[in-house]
C-alpha cells in the first residue's frame, strides 16, 4: 500500500496547525521548515523539486525583504508619522474626513510598501492618533478596520504591493506593466467599494468632530522630519516606481529594483544618523533596523512551496485543477467569479500563502490537461490573484497581515471578537471578489486583454 498520499496530507495539516498556533512563539519560517523537512524525509517531495522551489520564489522573497527594509527605514526617519500628522491636520476636526484620509493613507502605504508593512507600521500610529484625539472605543474601530482590511484590499495594483503578486507573475512570466493593466482598474473599484462599505458599517460610530487642538500633542516629544530628508525619501520612492517600469521592459526581477532603493535609503540614514539632531531619543541603529526585518520569510516561502508540492502525491493538485478548468468554462462572469470564489475559500481557511502556491500548481496542471490558453487561462491566472488578495480577509486565518493586525491590537488592549470581525470581513471579501471578477471578465471579453501565455 502506498502511504505517500496520506503522509503528504498529514504533513500539510500539521504545518498549517503550526503556522496558526505558533507554539512557543516559533517563527513562521521554522514552522514551515519543519513541514518541508518532513516532506523530504517521507518522500512526498524529491530533492530536485525542493531545489526548484528556491528558484521559483527567490524574487518574491527578496522583494519582500527589500520592501520591509525600506519600510522600517522610512519609519525610523519619521516618514509615516509625518504623513499621519498631515492627514490629521487636513481633516480639520472632522471625524468623517479623518476616516477617509486615514483610509487613503493606508491605501497608499499598502500599494507602495505591501499590506504587511501597512498593517505593522500604520496600526500603532492610528492607535496613537485616536488615543490622543480622545475618540471613544466605538469610534476607534472604524479607523482600525481601515488600517487592517483596507490595507489588504489595496495590495493588488502593483506586483510589489503583495509578495504573492510577484510569485504569480514570476510563475506565469508576465510583466509589471501587464499586471498594472489588468489589476489597476480592479484595485480602483475594490478600494473605493471597501472605503464605502466600511464607512457605511461604522458610520454611526464615527465621531462627527474631534478636538483639533489636540493634534499638537501627537507631535510632542519628537522633531519634525527635516525637509532635506523628506525630499530624499520621496525622490527614492519615485525612482523605485520608475525603476519598476523599466525593469519590466527589460525583464529584470523587481526585487533588484526595490532592494537597490532600500540599500540607498539605509546608506543615507546611516550617514546622517549621528549628525542630525532630529533623531533625538528615537534614534535607531542599523542593528535595530535589521532586527525589524522578517528574515525568516525566505525560509517560509521556500518551505511552504515544498510542503504544498507534496500535495501532488495526494491528488489535491489534480482535483483542484479539474475544478478550476471546469469553472473557467462557465458562462458569463461566472467563468471568473467561481474560480475566484474557489480560491477565496481555500485562502480563507488554509491561509493565502499555501493557497497561492496550490493555485499556481493547479492552474499550470489545468492548462496542460484541458489545453487551456488565451482568455480561459488568463482568467484563471487573475482569479488566483483576486482570491488570494481579497479572499483571505473573509476569515482571520486567511491573511498573515490580518493575523498580525489582530494580534497587535490585542496587545494594545483592543479586542475584536470573531463574530464582530466576520460581520464586516466576510461581507467585504465576497463583495470585493465579485466586483474584481466582473472587471476582469469585462477586460477579457470586451477589451480583449490577454496574457501571452
Amino acid at each position: 500500500m502506498n502511504y505517500t498520499p496520506i503522509a503528504a496530507l498529514i504533513v500539510f495539516g500539521v504545518t498549517l496547525f503550526l503556522m496558526i498556533k505558533r507554539p512557543r512563539n516559533l517563527k513562521l519560517g521554522y514552522t514551515a521548515a519543519i513541514g518541508a523537512v518532513a516532506s523530504l524525509l517521507l518522500g512526498t517531495v524529491t530533492l530536485g523539486e525542493a531545489v526548484q522551489s528556491f528558484f521559483d520564489i527567490w524574487d518574491a522573497a527578496l522583494a519582500f525583504i527589500g520592501i520591509i527594509a525600506l519600510s522600517v527605514t522610512l519609519d525610523a526617519l519619521g516618514f509615516f508619522k509625518w504623513a499621519a500628522l498631515k492627514v490629521v491636520r487636513l481633516a480639520g476636526g472632522s471625524g468623517v474626513r479623518l476616516y477617509f484620509y486615514v483610509s487613503l493613507l493606508t491605501v497608499v502605504v499598502s500599494i507602495l510598501f505591501a499590506n504587511d508593512s501597512a498593517v505593522l507600521i500604520l496600526t500603532p500610529i492610528v492607535l496613537e492618533i485616536i488615543s490622543q484625539l480622545k475618540i471613544d472605543a466605538k469610534g476607534r474601530l472604524a479607523y482600525l478596520f481601515s488600517a487592517g482590511l483596507i490595507a489588504d484590499t489595496a495590495a493588488m495594483p502593483l506586483i510589489t504591493s503583495n509578495p504573492i503578486n510577484i510569485l504569480n507573475a514570476d510563475f506565469f512570466k508576465y510583466s509589471f506593466i501587464e499586471h498594472v493593466i489588468f489589476m489597476g482598474p480592479v484595485a480602483v473599484a475594490t478600494i473605493l467599494s471597501s472605503l464605502l462599505l466600511v464607512y457605511l458599517f461604522f458610520r454611526k460610530r464615527i465621531p462627527k468632530i474631534y478636538d483639533a487642538a489636540r493634534v499638537d500633542l501627537l507631535s510632542s516629544g519628537s522633531q519634525l522630519m527635516p525637509p532635506a530628508m523628506l525630499n530624499v525619501s520621496v525622490a527614492t520612492l519615485v525612482a523605485i516606481d520608475v525603476g519598476y517600469v523599466f525593469a519590466s521592459l527589460i525583464r529584470v526581477p523587481v526585487s533588484l529594483v526595490i532592494c537597490s532603493g532600500a540599500v540607498f535609503l539605509i546608506a543615507v540614514y546611516w550617514a546622517h544618523l549621528n549628525r542630525w539632531v532630529y533623531f533625538g531619543e528615537e534614534r535607531k541603529g542599523l542593528k535595530s533596523l535589521a532586527r525589524e526585518i522578517n528574515w525568516d520569510i525566505v525560509l517560509f516561502m521556500v518551505s511552504i512551496f515544498i510542503v504544498v508540492q507534496g500535495l501532488r502525491e495526494a491528488g489535491v493538485v489534480e482535483f483542484l485543477a479539474s475544478v478550476l478548468a471546469q469553472s473557467s468554462l462557465l458562462p458569463s462572469v461566472l467563468s471568473v467569479f467561481v474560480p475566484s470564489l474557489v480560491v477565496t475559500v481555500g485562502a480563507s481557511f488554509m491561509n493565502n500563502w499555501p493557497m497561492t502556491i496550490l493555485g499556481l500548481l493547479s492552474i499550470n496542471q489545468a492548462a496542460s490537461l484541458a489545453s487551456l490558453s488565451g482568455q480561459a487561462l488568463t482568467g484563471l491566472v487573475f482569479s488566483n490573484v483576486i482570491g488570494n488578495n481579497l479572499g483571505p480577509h473573509f476569515f482571520p486565518l486567511g491573511s498573515l497581515a490580518i493575523l498580525m493586525w489582530l494580534e497587535m491590537m490585542r496587545r494594545k488592549g483592543v479586542k475584536i471578537s470573531l463574530k464582530e470581525y466576520l460581520k464586516i470581513g466576510a461581507l467585504l471579501s465576497i463583495v470585493e471578489v465579485l466586483i474584481a471578477s466582473l472587471i476582469i471578465w469585462v477586460e477579457l471579453n470586451f477589451f480583449g486583454f490577454r496574457l501571452g501565455l
